[in-house]
């Protein structure tokens, strides 16, 4: 009994030091305003009327007065009343498939929470804003064009297809944000499986659709039309901690092509890419054997490491 004492007593006393330690390294640290932010978006090429859909890593940015408040304050000021903020908002947690196999699951668009880090989480607080329909994969928007980007993501089964805030981003002419994070951890990827089809090398869904509930209203209800991603199948993929390989050969693609932009917003390495150009390699690429589940092993059998980028160019 006395070595359970102990033991809680040592465990109590890390989880002190370890808040104690993190509350010193803050202190230690540059601390990041709101136009430190600001000077760094513009500084990339962030500009006034821009469409954005941003994936983020608070802690990448740093030590930022206000913490993801003040993220979202810069993003907003930056583009202004002529842009539009996207962030992604899902009430994922587990696969797509787990979310549709619970029976008593209801999404609500007024209350259910996000799963997805503090700037998200954030993101729902701001008056204002539209948040898709979607009980796996709802986005949430502000801005000029936020109802439109937001409002048909119910329709259809196609999570991600021309219906989605993804489709419209791109439809729009805007731009894929990542802030503190790499090619991986982002999901304009499955908007390519879906337009694509039978036609997308992989088959990466189950053959089930599943009508998941949605309050929309004071009792009512409507059924969203879902189709999850193989949780099987989603193992080689892009953002996975062994994929490690597609991720640096997918960032020296683009890269090369130009299409990547770079650079720091706080401490953050970031980038951003015109979406609707990252979107056609992705077509090209997937039409000739090159996805986000492909392995170094499959790409040298198939001759497409290293890629000889007239393959992209000129397909």
């Amino acid at each position: 009994m006395l070595n359970k004492f102990t033991e809680f007593g040592y465990k109590k006393y890390k989880k002190i030091r370890y808040k104690i330690n993190k509350l010193a390294a803050k202190k230690k640290s540059r601390h990041i305003e709101l136009k430190d932010l600001i000077m760094d978006l513009k500084d990339m090429g962030i500009k006034q009327g821009d469409i954005i859909l941003v994936h983020s890593s608070l802690k990448s940015i740093g030590y930022v007065i206000g913490g993801a408040k003040t993220v979202i304050e810069a993003l907003m000021e930056v583009i202004g009343q002529e842009g539009t903020l996207v962030i992604p908002t899902y009430p994922l947690s587990g696969t797509m498939l787990s979310k549709c196999l619970k029976n008593d699951y209801i999404f609500d668009y007024k209350s259910t929470p996000t799963g997805l880090g503090s700037i998200p989480a954030e993101f729902l607080k701001v008056e204002g804003i539209f948040r898709s329909i979607h009980p796996t994969h709802s986005i949430s928007a502000f801005g000029k064009y936020a109802r439109e980007i937001t409002e048909k993501h119910h329709l259809g089964n196609k999570t991600y297809g021309v219906n989605s805030p993804w489709g419209k981003v791109i439809e729009l002419n805007g731009k894929f944000l990542g802030i503190g994070i790499s090619l991986g951890p982002t999901t304009q990827y499955h908007f390519i499986e879906d337009i694509m089809g039978e036609e997308f090398p992989v088959k990466v869904k189950v053959d089930d659709i599943y009508n998941l509930k949605c309050k929309v209203g004071e009792e009512k209800y409507i059924s969203v039309a879902v189709q999850p991603l193989d949780p099987i199948v989603a193992q080689t993929r892009i953002d996975k901690k062994k994929s490690s390989f597609i991720r640096d050969y997918f960032w020296r693609i683009y890269n090369q092509l130009g299409i990547l932009n770079t650079g720091k917003i706080g401490e953050a390495d970031s980038w951003w890419a015109d979406a609707n150009s990252f979107s056609k390699v992705l077509i090209k690429l997937a039409k000739i054997g090159i996805t986000i589940y492909s392995t170094e092993e499959e790409l040298i059998k198939k001759n497409l490491y290293p890629l000889d980028f007239n393959r992209i160019i000129n397909p």
